[in-house]
C-alpha cells in the first residue's frame, strides 16, 4: 500500500467527502463485470473515480474524486462495542510490519528519520484510519453519504434496452433516494449504454440502440464498450498486470483489510477499454454531476437567501416563528438514532445541502459562511447531532483553506463536535466523534501543527480499547515531530500508556514494542541531558538494555526502569521467549530502589522463568546456566546478586611457607595485602602455601539474601613439568579451596568474605568469578 505523503493529508479529507452516485446494473451488466473478476459495476468504475479532471467554471475545479455505491440505505447504527473496534485494530495490526522503529536506535534518536510522516512508523493505523472512513454509513444530519446521482446502466444485448433502464429507476433503491436522501426528486439521473465485446452480433445495431438511448433521456448518457480482449492475453504479459494493478490499487485503499493477493482484474479489458473508462466518469463528471451541483447550488442559494443575510434574516425568521398566525407544520423529524433531524425540504436542511455540496466542489469559504448560519438554526431547535455535525465542517473547512489560523479559531469547533457526539445525542454517536477526531488529526498534520495533535487525540473515549491504545501512541509520535526539538519525555509517557492500553486490548506485540520504544527514548534523554552537562554520555548498548537501565537506576527514572523491565520479562515470558525475558528480569536484580515486597515477587517470578525455561535448555545449555549470558548461542544465566566489588578484592600471601622460587619477601613479618586490579602483574606463592583472598560482597536488593556454600570458581593449568612428574590423570586435586557455609545479607548490606586456597603442585591458577 503506498504511504501517503503530508500534501495528501488534504486530499485524504476531500476524498472523504467527495460526492456519491447509486449504481445499478442489469443481469446482463452483473455477467460482464464478473468475467474482469468485478463483483457489480461499481467496483468495474470504482478506480476511474479518483482525481478526474473536471475543468469547469465558476469553480476552477483541477480534480474532483467521486465514489459509486450499489445501495443507499439509512439505518439505525449501533454504537460500536470495544470488542469491535480491537478486532478492527487487531485486523490492522495483522496486516502490518510490527517491529520497525526507524526513529530511535540504540545510540539516540536518528534526526534523518524523524522527517519521514508518522505513517510510516505505525502503518496500522493507516489502515485503521482507511477502514474507518470506508464504513460510514448515511446520516440524516448530512448529506454527504447520500448519492448526489443515479447511475443506470443496460446493456446492448438487451432485448429493449430503454425498457430496461426505464425498470431501473423504478428500483427499490432509486425510491429510497428519493424518499429518504437528501437529493429527494431533484437527484440526477444518468443512463451509460454498455456494449459487451463478447457478443459481436450486437456491434452493428449498437450505435441505433445507443440513438434511442438518447432520444428516451437526453444527453445524460453515454456509449461504453468493454470485453474488447476476446484473444485472452496471457496473464503474464506486462499489459494485463498493468490493467489488472489499476483494480488492485483502488482495492488497497478501499478496502485494506481485505486480502486479494492472487486477484486478477480486468483478464478481458484491453488498454482502450481501460481508457473508455476512464473517459465514461470524465463524462459522467463534466456534463453530468457536476453541472447538476452547481445548478443546485445556485437554487439554493436563491432560497435560503433570508437566512443567510445576517442580522436582519434572523430577526425575520425570529418574528414569523413567534407572532406570525398562520399554523405550520414542524420542520423536525426524530431519526432512526432517536436524534431530531429537519425535513430535507425544510430551509435548514436546504442549508445544510448547499454547504455540503460547495464543500464537495471545494468552495470551502463560501461552504465555511453558510455552516456557520446553520449551526446557529440548529442549536436554537437544540438538533444536536446537527449542530455537532455543522460544527466540525466549520473547523475542516477553516483548516482546508490553507490559511494559518490561530488554534482558538478552530480547535473550539472540533472540541465541541466530539462532545456534542458523545453526549448530547440522544444514544452516544462515537463512530461520528472519532472520525471528526481523525480528521483533524490528519489536517493538524497537513499543517504541521503536532503541537495541538496530542490534546486532540486524547479525546477519543477511554471505553475504545484498542483505539485509545492507537490514539496514545500516534500522541506519542506528535511529540517527536515538535519544530524546535523531539520532546523524548512526553513521547515516552505517551508511549506508555500506548503500552498498557494495547497490553488490555490483548495486542501484546504492539505492547511490547512501545516499551522498547519507551527504554531506547528515555537512555537517549539521560544522554542527551548528561552531554549538554558536559558529562559523560550515557552508553546504551544492546537490546538487554544494560547500559540503559544503569544510566536509569542512577537517576530518579528507576520506578519507570524497573517497571518496564518488569512488563518486557511478562511478555517476552508468555511468548516463551526465555533468553530474553531472563535479561529483562536480571536487569531488576541490580536496583536497590524497589521496595522490598516488590523485589521479593520480582525473586520469586524469576525462579518461576528459570523453573519453565530449564525444560526448553539441552543439557549443554543446564550445564552453562552459572556462568553468564553472553550472547544468543550461550544460554548460560549470570545473576548479579550478590556484587563483588573488584576494586575491593584483596589476596594475602602467607609468609609462614618459603617456597623455593623465594618470590615475595614480607618486611613487617606479617602478611601484606596485595591489591587485585585488573592488567596488574600475576601474584606468585610456592607450592603447598595458602593464600587468603578477601572479598568485599554487597547485596544490592532491598530484601535479606543468605548465600549457602560460597566459594571461588577457579581453573588450574599444570605446568608440564607437573604433568610429566604426576601424570596427565593425576587422582589428588591440584589445589584445595575453602567454601563459606553461610554468608547472610540484609538488604543494602556489605560484607566481607575470606576464601583460601592451597596449590599442591606447580601451575597457573586463574580465579573466574565466585560461585
Amino acid at each position: 500500500m503506498p504511504r501517503p505523503t503530508l500534501a495528501q493529508k488534504r486530499d485524504f479529507v476531500a476524498k472523504a467527502f467527495c460526492p456519491r452516485a447509486l449504481v445499478l446494473s442489469t443481469p446482463a451488466i452483473a455477467d460482464a463485470c464478473a468475467v474482469n473478476n468485478c463483483s457489480t459495476f461499481a467496483d468495474l468504475l470504482a478506480p476511474f473515480g479518483q482525481d478526474v479532471s473536471t475543468q469547469s467554471a465558476p469553480y476552477f475545479l483541477d480534480k474532483l474524486n467521486i465514489k459509486f455505491t450499489t445501495d443507499f440505505k439509512i439505518e439505525k447504527r449501533s454504537t460500536h462495542s470495544r470488542t469491535e473496534i480491537d478486532d478492527l485494530v487487531h485486523t490492522s495490526v495483522l496486516d502490518s510490519d510490527q517491529t520497525n522503529v526507524p526513529f530511535l536506535t540504540e545510540h539516540g534518536v536518528d534526526a534523518s528519520a524523524l522527517s519521514s510522516d508518522t505513517s510510516v512508523w505505525a502503518p496500522w493505523y493507516t489502515l485503521f484510519r482507511q477502514q474507518w472512513m470506508t464504513t460510514m454509513q448515511p446520516s440524516e444530519h448530512e448529506s454527504f453519504m447520500h448519492p448526489v446521482a443515479c447511475v443506470l446502466v443496460a446493456s446492448g444485448s438487451e432485448d429493449d434496452p430503454v425498457g430496461a433502464l426505464r425498470t431501473l429507476q423504478a428500483h427499490a433503491a432509486v425510491n429510497r433516494v428519493q424518499t429518504q436522501g437528501f437529493s429527494g426528486a431533484n437527484v440526477l439521473f444518468y443512463y451509460v449504454l454498455v456494449h459487451d465485446g463478447r457478443d459481436p452480433g450486437v456491434l452493428q445495431t449498437i450505435d441505433h440502440t445507443f440513438d434511442q438511448v438518447r432520444r428516451a433521456f437526453g444527453q445524460n448518457s453515454s456509449l461504453l464498450k468493454i470485453n474488447s480482449n476476446t484473444d485472452l492475453i496471457d496473464a503474464d504479459t506486462s499489459e494485463q498486470s498493468k490493467i489488472s494493478s489499476i483494480w488492485a490499487n483502488t482495492l488497497s485503499t478501499t478496502q485494506p483489510l481485505d486480502p486479494h493477493p492472487d486477484s486478477v482484474f480486468g483478464s478481458m479489458l484491453n488498454m482502450r477499454d481501460v481508457t473508455a473508462l476512464r473517459d465514461t466518469v470524465k463524462q459522467m463528471m463534466v456534463r453530468g454531476i457536476v453541472p447538476h451541483m452547481q445548478y443546485m447550488i445556485r437554487v439554493l442559494s436563491d432560497q435560503t437567501a433570508n437566512q443567510r443575510r445576517g442580522i436582519t434574516g434572523r430577526l425575520f425568521s425570529a418574528g414569523r416563528r413567534y407572532f406570525g398566525t398562520a399554523a405550520k407544520a414542524s420542520n423536525t423529524l426524530t431519526g432512526v438514532d432517536g436524534d431530531t433531524y429537519f425535513r430535507y425540504d425544510s430551509a435548514e436542511a436546504q442549508m445544510r445541502k448547499l454547504a455540503d455540496y460547495s464543500f464537495m466542489l471545494k468552495d470551502f469559504r463560501f461552504a465555511q459562511s453558510v455552516y456557520q448560519v446553520a449551526r446557529r438554526d440548529f442549536q436554537s431547535e437544540k438538533a444536536w447531532k446537527c449542530y455537532a455535525g455543522a460544527q466540525e465542517m466549520v473547523g475542516v473547512c477553516k483548516l482546508m483553506l490553507e490559511v494559518h489560523a490561530t488554534r482558538a479559531e478552530f480547535d473550539s469547533n472540533f472540541e465541541d463536535a466530539v462532545t456534542m457526539y458523545l453526549h448530547k445525542t440522544h444514544a452516544p454517536c462515537q463512530h461520528l466523534a472519532i472520525r471528526c477526531i481523525i480528521i483533524y488529526y490528519e489536517l493538524l498534520k497537513h499543517h504541521k501543527l503536532y503541537s495541538f495533535a496530542p490534546t486532540t487525540l486524547l479525546r477519543v473515549p477511554n471505553s475504545s480499547g484498542a483505539l485509545r491504545a492507537m490514539a496514545c501512541e500516534q500522541a506519542a509520535y506528535a511529540f517527536l515531530k515538535f519544530p524546535n526539538r523531539p520532546e523524548l519525555r512526553k513521547f515516552s509517557f505517551y508511549a506508555m500508556l500506548a503500552a498498557q492500553e494495547y497490553q488490555r486490548a490483548g495486542i501484546a506485540s504492539l505492547a511490547h514494542r512501545c516499551l522498547r520504544m519507551v527504554r531506547l527514548s528515555l537512555g537517549a534523554t539521560l544522554a542527551t541531558d548528561e552531554s549538554e552537562s558536559s558529562e559523560k554520555p550515557v552508553d546504551d548498548k544492546s537490546l538487554d538494555g544494560s547500559g540503559t537501565s544503569r544510566a536509569l537506576a542512577s537517576s530518579n527514572w528507576s520506578s519507570i526502569d524497573s517497571y518496564i523491565n518488569h512488563e518486557l520479562g511478562t511478555q517476552c515470558m508468555a511468548a516463551q521467549d526465555y533468553d530474553h525475558a531472563l535479561q529483562y528480569f536480571m536487569a531488576l536484580m541490580g536496583s536497590d530502589q524497589i521496595p522490598p515486597k516488590l523485589q521479593s515477587k520480582y525473586l520469586q517470578e524469576l525462579l518461576q522463568l528459570y523453573l519453565e525455561s530449564s525444560d526448553k535448555l539441552d543439557l549443554e545449555s543446564e550445564k552453562e546456566l552459572a556462568a553468564g549470558l553472553d550472547g544468543a548461542q550461550n544460554k548460560r544465566v549470570e545473576l548479579s546478586v550478590p556484587t563483588i566489588d573488584a576494586r575491593m578484592t584483596r589476596v594475602i600471601m602467607s609468609p609462614d611457607l618459603e617456597g623455593e622460587d623465594g618470590v615475595l619477601e614480607w618486611r613487617n613479618g606479617g602478611a601484606a595485602p596485595s591489591a587485585l586490579v585488573n592488567g596488574s602483574a600475576d601474584h606468585r606463592c610456592s607450592v603447598g602455601e595458602s593464600v587468603a583472598v578477601l572479598l568485599v560482597v554487597k547485596n544490592p536488593l532491598t530484601i535479606g539474601i543468605t548465600l549457602n556454600g560460597f566459594t571461588l570458581d577457579c581453573h588450574f593449568d599444570a605446568a608440564l613439568d607437573a604433568k610429566a612428574t604426576n601424570g596427565d590423570e593425576s587422582e589428588s586435586p591440584a589445589f584445595a579451596i575453602t567454601t563459606v557455609d553461610t554468608v547472610v545479607l540484609e538488604g543494602g548490606q556489605t560484607s566481607m568474605v575470606t576464601v583460601t586456597i592451597t596449590t599442591h603442585c606447580a601451575g597457573r591458577l586463574t580465579i573466574r568469578g565466585a560461585t
